[in-house]
């Protein structure tokens, strides 16, 4: 209680003194006191890389693991597309991947510059791959809609969630704060290195079911990649204000 107290009349007299117009200099004792406030919370840190070494780094994992999925699983899809599909498919998640490592890198820097938002980024890539989607794609409705289709959501799950778990591990070098736009992201970037793969061995290239059981799984995890980190923002700030 003593320091609740002392730490309470510390803010009073800092506020009082931003506050005044002519702010007279710190007194001695005043100096003294924030230096006993502040002295025991500070802590060595580990210096940050640059933010195109924190891309590179998030993209040292998302190639190699796209790769060896690809390489892994079934590449019958591949087969069934054309070699513009093939193309145009590949690019924009390539560049979904690019993007988000570069929010991600941003994430990890408080204060660095944002050249784009996360929201209009994820908007523009769901916009992109829709687009692609709907244009190249034939709109044949299988005839098992869901039973075709629960299995490749079921994949993207399967893929997306330890990549989600893997690239927080690797933004956690960084000084993160939570918040939806993080969530997002690392949902984001997780969910196109699951689609590449995921495309790569679908039996069903049709808009129908692209559009439905791939790109909406991938809303779905970015929605509630948003969903948890708002929340973890909220119990933050909970358990901050209950100190």
């Amino acid at each position: 209680m003593r320091s609740n107290r002392g730490d309470a009349d510390l803010e009073q007299k800092l506020s009082a003194w931003a506050s005044a117009e002519r702010a007279p200099a710190i007194s001695a004792k005043l100096q003294d006191k924030l230096r006993s406030a502040l002295t025991p919370a500070l802590m060595p840190v580990k210096p940050i890389p640059s933010q195109r070494m924190l891309v590179l780094m998030f993209l040292a994992v998302f190639v190699p693991c796209a790769t060896v999925l690809v390489a892994f699983l079934s590449k019958i899809g591949l087969a069934l597309m054309t070699r513009t599909q093939v193309v145009s498919m590949t690019a924009i998640l390539a560049a979904a991947g690019i993007l988000f490592s570069w929010l991600l890198a941003w994430e990890m820097v408080p204060g660095s510059r944002r050249v784009f938002s996360p929201s209009l980024t994820l908007a523009a890539t769901g916009i992109g791959v829709v687009a692609l989607i709907a244009l190249l794609f034939s709109w044949r409705v299988s005839a098992h809609f869901v039973s075709d289709g629960w299995p490749c959501a079921a994949l993207e799950l399967i893929i997306a969630i330890p990549g989600a778990a893997l690239f927080w591990l690797v933004a956690r070098r960084g000084a993160l704060f939570a918040s939806s736009g993080l969530g997002a992201t690392i949902a984001g970037i997780a969910a196109a290195l699951a689609l590449i793969p995921l495309q790569s061995q679908c039996m069903l290239q049709q808009a129908p079911h692209l559009l439905v059981w791939h790109v909406g799984t991938a809303a779905l995890l970015i929605g509630l990649g948003a969903f948890l980190g708002r929340k973890s923002w909220a119990m933050v700030l909970a358990s901050r204000s209950g100190r």
